[in-house]
């Protein structure tokens, strides 16, 4: 009698195994009786039962118990025997760890086992039946009685699914997701795998696995091939038999490297992170001009598999990676074998899709990352998915420049803090790697001021509705509104298209308050402060330059007399002045007076009433082009100038023509 923790022993089973884990290891049973017990082979029957009826949307009930029956020997005293015993050694030969049935009552909440066999000693047959105990026996409530029966047979009911765990209820559905884990068995060449049935238990429906491996070409064989893998730590070698298939109409499955041990699919590997070019499905042209779309499975088959497998055969023992210290392979090692046999294959399709995915990221970097031109040649193309987006190539451009980037100073490093004397051209090729890195960041900042000016002319036309763009537009295309430089630093704002001096001013302020004086005169939309001792060191000066710009929206003409831009930039200095504006913490006045260099400029587009503003009230010069006015305004004791936004971009595009040109953009 058998004295074991039960309940123990199933709280352990790990939580890799799914609710297909125990019908499996039934079935692998029921294969593995009918092997050995009879010629022609039997059959096995996975009978699903379902929940009574009870919802009136008609849908299909769940299900919520299995039989699963098979033609085997039944349990006789050797087979009841082994069953009885935890860890038994009888199926040791065949791969059996005498484990496997406590998955039956991790997932059901009762286990019922029915068998009828020939007893060995008077030659006749009986019926067994029992119950697989919870607490410390594993057979109990045992029956047996004589059978009328001449067939022996085995069937264990799986009897109320626990809650939490579901299976699909399409009957198709669930022969699939069973023939995925025992298809080793069925492609094995060592034996005949016994028909193995799907049932509904009221017979509305019958599925053959074996029907997948031949109706309509639903799983074909491509090819099978043995790898061999040596450790060069160890000496050891171990081979592996891989075999190639093709599954049609996969859904939403994808190609797949399957580890075997014991003819049991223990893990699965997606091809494409190995080989990228498998992510996406494979198509066949059929003689009707129509396609049939199809994935690519592999099975891996070997000793090593077998003999390095967990108990519940739901993980290997050896490392993902390489460890030689404790086992001589890894997964990864076996994986590429596998991929590499699988690739050989599909060869003409993988080498289509590389060099597609090859022009496709020419053409991102041509287009739209021409700073990345000098990476290209040491990209890593095999790595990258086919699928991948232009954020994803570019990331992997950052990696490589990145790597460039740190192997480049480390030489120069090691030349400087080297004993021995550099020679000019070890210092010189050094020197040019890093001098490469600089071009391509050059080039990046180039492309992006070229992106820039192309969409402040996208900003200069009307809309749809015949509407131009509003001010704010222009406005956060040059300096986000309500930020200042402390937020945004200089490579990511664009006062550059106002005045490349700008950039590098210490303190910048977009429609942002900098006082919080209530009798401050709202705030400007863009002030410049040249120096940040202007007001933010203590160093609080008054000689320090300040630039406060006005935007009006796009092709406005609707002005009143009250809307003078440049009046508006005066009053602003002049509050300045006044000591109307206090530093942003309100410990004292912004310093500015008369000598204080103010500089104003208005971006808008011209029309008669700025005509107006700038030549007859401000008296201001009109430039040349006639696109803008300039000039020193006395009465607010500060330089103005007046630029319309055609002249602003243009005058952006011709201070960057050159970069332009070298970079061919």
């Amino acid at each position: 009698m058998s004295k074991i923790n039960i309940q123990g022993t199933v709280d352990g089973i790990s939580v890799k195994t799914t609710v297909f884990s125990p019908i499996v290891e039934a079935i692998v049973n029921g294969i593995q009786a009918a092997v050995s017990h009879k010629e022609p082979l039997g059959r096995i029957d996975v009978v699903l039962k379902r929940e009574i009826q009870t919802k009136l949307d008609q849908s299909l009930p769940s299900i919520n118990s299995i039989e699963i029956i098979d033609t085997g020997a039944g349990f006789n005293e050797r087979n009841r025997d082994s069953f009885d015993t935890f860890r038994s050694t009888a199926k040791k030969s065949i791969g059996g760890k005498g484990f496997g049935r406590f998955l039956f009552l991790k997932y059901f909440n009762n286990v019922k086992i029915e068998s009828v066999y020939k007893n060995e000693n008077d030659g006749e047959y009986y019926l067994r039946t029992f119950d697989f105990g919870r607490d410390l026996e594993i057979i109990v409530n045992e029956k047996i009685s004589l059978s009328k029966s001449n067939d022996t047979y085995s069937k264990i009911s799986l009897i109320d699914l626990k809650d939490g765990y579901s299976f699909e209820k399409n009957i198709d559905t669930c022969a699939k997701k069973i023939l995925e884990r025992i298809i080793p068995y069925m492609i094995d060449d060592n034996f005949v795998c016994p028909d193995i049935y799907i049932n509904e238990e009221d017979e509305s429906a019958l599925i053959n696995l074996k029907r997948y491996l031949s109706e309509e070409n639903s799983i074909v064989e491509v090819k099978k091939d043995t790898f061999l893998l040596k450790c060069s730590q160890t000496s050891d070698k171990e081979s592996f038999v891989t075999k190639v298939y093709k599954f049609y109409s996969p859904g939403s499955q994808r190609s797949k490297i399957c580890l075997a041990a014991h003819n049991r699919v223990v893990d699965e590997i997606s091809i494409h992170k190995i080989i990228p070019e498998f992510e996406d499905d494979f198509y066949e042209e059929l003689k009707n001009e129509t396609t049939k779309n199809y994935i690519v499975k592999s099975f891996v088959f070997g000793k090593y598999l077998d003999n390095n497998v967990s108990l519940e055969r739901d993980k290997f023992l050896f490392e993902k990676e390489r460890d030689t210290i404790h086992y001589p392979f890894s997964q990864k090692e076996i994986v590429e074998g596998a991929a590499n046999v699988t690739k050989k294959c599909f060869n003409e399709d993988v080498k289509q899709r590389f060099e597609k995915k090859e022009q496709k990221i020419k053409e991102y970097v041509n287009e739209n990352a021409p700073w990345h031109k000098y990476y290209l040649k040491d990209l890593e193309l095999s790595g990258i998915s086919c699928n991948a987006s232009e954020e994803m190539i570019d990331l992997e451009l950052h990696k490589l420049k990145f790597r460039e980037e740190v192997k480049a100073r480390d030489e120069i490093n090691r030349i400087l803090s080297s004993d021995k004397e550099s020679n000019a051209d070890q210092i010189s090729e050094a020197i040019a790697k890093i001098t490469e890195v600089g071009k391509t960041d050059l080039a990046h900042y180039v492309f992006n001021r070229k992106a820039i000016i192309n969409s402040l002319k996208h900003l200069l036309k009307r809309k749809g509705d015949g509407k131009a763009e509003l001010e704010k537009e222009i406005h956060n295309l040059i300096f986000p509104m309500g930020k200042d430089s402390e937020e945004i630093p200089y490579e990511k704002h664009n006062l550059w298209l106002l005045d490349e001096r700008l950039v590098f001013s210490e303190y910048i302020a977009s429609d942002k308050k900098i006082s919080t004086r209530k009798d401050a005169l709202g705030e400007p939309d863009l002030v410049v402060f040249d120096k940040v001792k202007t007001f933010r060191n203590g160093d609080n000066e008054f000689c320090n330059p300040l630039t406060i710009f006005e935007f009006k929206r796009p092709k406005r003409t609707s002005y009143s007399d009250k809307d003078d831009p440049i009046a508006q930039i005066g009053d602003y200095a002049q509050k300045i002045r006044e000591g109307k504006y206090e530093t942003p913490e309100g410990l004292e006045k912004i310093k500015a007076n008369d000598n204080t260099p103010v500089y104003g400029y208005v971006i808008c587009d011209m029309c008669d009433k700025i005509h107006y503003f700038c030549d007859k009230r401000n008296q201001l010069t009109k430039s040349p082009d006639e696109e803008g006015y300039f000039g020193y305004h006395r009465g607010y004791n500060m330089y103005i100038e007046v630029i319309s936004y055609q002249k602003l971009r243009r005058g952006a595009e011709l201070r960057n023509k050159v970069f332009f040109n070298k970079l061919m953009i």
